[in-house]
């Protein structure tokens, strides 16, 4: 990779902060540097709650593992990661770098659904301490095969700079919905890092319901049966344990309230 192509992906995920297209570039900047398969990242509260910020990607045999992986992360597995967990308990300093190999996860479930299924071999993970903290990770299926040395030492000397652009990006998130309607994107990330296992399809019916559409419209804009709405919202609202749209908004409280 020559300087110019580092510096051309570097402008392209600059130019793409607070954009829905800023993972992709981040992953392109992330594939010139090492190589990387998938990218994710979180954020983590000083509650102790952990955010899902987005997940880029396309596995080669499993469509959006990347994202179904870090959603499990986000609503369970996290706390089983003892490398996480220890990285976000030490005193802020700087950006520290972490090697994760898939056998050394010693949690059989954690293992297998985030790493095995998708033949993830490796991740590297870049946490920014601070209020909140913030996290990014890169991935390596099998097919990849792990990092080198120098791939790693290329990714320690950029991890200013990445954790840099995720930062912003992440404080971008916030305030825009502190200022903004939550648009249709919004909703379904925050329903889906809830604690009731949406799927994103699920998510993206009930955050169209609550916005006003309705199914016949959803049906429309997906591309997809009326049936298969319908079916999307029942899983949905079991899920939640709501029966009804008005049940829904008291759940969830009134749009223009929800802290994305």
């Amino acid at each position: 990779m020559s300087n110019l192509q580092f510096i051309e992906a570097e402008a392209a995920a600059i130019a793409a902060i607070g954009e829905p297209s800023f993972p992709e570039r981040l992953l392109d900047l992330l594939r010139r540097l090492l190589r990387a398969d998938l990218c994710s990242a979180f954020e983590a509260s000083e509650d102790g709650n952990l955010t899902f910020l987005f997940a880029a990607g396309e596995h080669p045999h499993i469509r959006g593992f990347a994202e179904a992986a870090s959603l499990a992360y986000a609503r369970s597995f996290w706390q089983r990661d003892r490398t996480t967990r220890q990285a976000l308990s030490s005193p802020p300093g700087s950006i520290q770098m972490v090697r994760q190999a898939w056998n050394g996860i010693i949690d059989p479930d954690y293992r297998r659904i985030c790493y095995e299924h998708g033949g993830i071999v490796e991740r590297l993970t870049l946490y920014a301490p601070g209020k909140p903290t913030v996290f990014a990770s890169t991935y390596r299926t099998k097919e990849s095969g792990h990092s080198t040395a120098a791939e790693l030492e290329k990714l320690e000397r950029a991890s200013t700079l990445i954790m840099a652009l995720v930062c912003k990006h992440a404080a971008m998130l916030r305030r825009q919905a502190l200022h903004q309607a939550p648009s249709l994107r919004d909703l379904s990330r925050l329903l889906m890092n809830r604690e009731h296992a949406l799927s994103a399809r699920e998510a993206d019916v009930v955050a169209s319901l609550l916005l006003g559409k309705s199914q016949t419209e959803i049906a429309e804009a997906a591309g997809v049966a009326l049936s298969s709405v319908v079916t999307y919202r029942r899983r949905a609202y079991r899920k939640l344990g709501v029966s009804t749209r008005r049940d829904l908004q008291k759940f969830l409280g009134a749009p223009g309230s929800f802290k994305l």
